[in-house]
């Protein structure tokens, strides 16, 4: 009978975390890309926007999903160790020395159409919103778990 409990409670526990497929986050660009060698630290810099130029001299344009996004506040606290609006000083130093932040969509399917049809943009989405017209350039291992049930979103992105 304990054996049986304890089996149990393992297989709950699998299934039912929320957070299980959000371990990480994935890197995109537009297909064929050009730019296989990003890192972590790589990635932070262009989406503080220290590092301005890829490696073609191209301007790249980091695309951010809304400030309270739930993929957001995970993406910020794994690559610069704070929430999106603890960083509004970081940029309004930017604005005022002329360097806008990244933009902004609303979602991921957003992101994809985005990042899929702007030469040099760069983003992230769950790994189950990956399609053909993007290439994944990274993997994001999140240090933070995300605040909402990922297998019901990617359900609903499935349909």
């Amino acid at each position: 009978m304990l054996m049986r409990i304890f089996i149990l409670s393992i297989v709950l526990a699998l299934s039912g975390s929320s957070t299980s497929a959000a371990s990480e986050l994935l890197i995109i660009t537009a297909k064929g890309s050009s730019e296989p060698h990003l890192n972590k630290k790589k990635i932070a810099n262009i989406f503080l926007r220290e590092q301005l130029i890829n490696q073609q001299g191209e301007r790249w344009i980091p695309v951010n999903l809304s400030i309270h996004h739930p993929l957001r506040e995970a993406f910020s606290e794994t690559l610069f160790n704070q929430l999106p609006n603890q960083m509004d000083n970081f940029w309004n130093i930017k604005y005022f020395n002329g360097i806008s932040p990244p933009y902004v969509v609303k979602s991921q399917e957003a992101m994809l159409r985005f990042v899929a049809s702007t030469p040099n943009a760069i983003g992230y989405i769950l790994p189950c919103f990956v399609n053909d017209n993007v290439t994944v350039v990274f993997k994001l291992v999140l240090k933070t778990k995300v605040k909402f049930n990922v297998k019901d979103i990617c359900r609903q992105h499935k349909r």
